[in-house]
């Protein structure tokens, strides 16, 4: 089923058998954790309190961040006109071994949810303004800093070329208009992309395994005891235990 919904919206799929692991995506969207060197870095959800419809909370301990950041030197690319799973090479050798799908993603709808203060962030799918679309998760500082990288982007993409920002989903999106993906790569390719007006394209890589939730405790490693947040996922929280019972 999951490979007919990818291979419908346009993924390749692709079987990795010798990746690593420091980089990973796990659970279905609504309920997912990507990892980075083993750790959760950010939990997405939804909250089934009414106050708030869909969020994401991000771990206090920067190392993570800093990982990813590392890491991001091993994921540059050309962003020639490659086949899709070509390009994603050296990220599909860091992933957890298993299915994903690859596809290039033009023109794209999406929103951007950065993190608050509180290392949260929410908001309500389907409104007419302002998450319209699916919602894309920094994985750092957003707005990005680096306003001379931001206009040469900017520029390039005035004279007509596409760079591809990377995302990496939990699974296809069933509904593009309620569907979260982590931004991996390229906040400043996205920064541009919004500054000039132009629907982003991007690297879009889905995981392709069966529909269940991410762990409890990569969501209690995120929150770090913190009682605000704690309160914000208790609802996800309680599908997360049961759904392990």
């Amino acid at each position: 089923m999951i490979m007919r919904l990818a291979q419908s919206l346009g993924y390749e799929v692709v079987e990795v058998d010798d990746g690593d692991g420091t980089l990973a995506v796990g659970g279905h969207d609504g309920a997912s954790a990507l990892k980075v060197g083993w750790r959760p870095l950010i939990v997405e959800g939804y909250t089934g309190s009414g106050s708030i419809d869909r969020f994401a909370i991000r771990t206090r301990d920067d190392r993570h961040r800093r990982s990813l950041r590392d890491m991001r030197e091993r994921l540059r690319f050309p962003d020639r006109d490659a086949d899709p799973v070509d390009l994603a090479a050296p990220i599909l050798k860091l992933l957890a071994p298993g299915a994903y799908g690859v596809r290039r993603w033009p023109d794209a709808n999406v929103h951007i949810e950065p993190f608050g203060e509180n290392r949260s962030a929410w908001w309500y799918p389907y409104e007419p303004i302002g998450t319209e679309g699916t919602a894309v998760i920094p994985t750092d500082a957003w707005p990005p800093p680096g306003e001379d990288t931001v206009a040469a982007y900017a520029e390039a993409i005035e004279r007509g070329e596409r760079p591809l920002a990377v995302l990496l989903r939990s699974e296809p999106p069933g509904d593009e208009q309620d569907c979260a993906a982590f931004l991996i790569d390229g906040h400043h390719k996205l920064a541009a992309y919004r500054r000039t007006g132009t629907a982003p394209h991007f690297l879009d890589i889905a995981h392709l395994a069966d529909r269940r939730p991410c762990e409890p405790e990569d969501l209690r490693t995120v929150i770090g005891g913190d009682g605000s947040l704690e309160q914000t996922a208790s609802n996800l929280m309680r599908y997360l235990e049961h759904a392990r019972q």
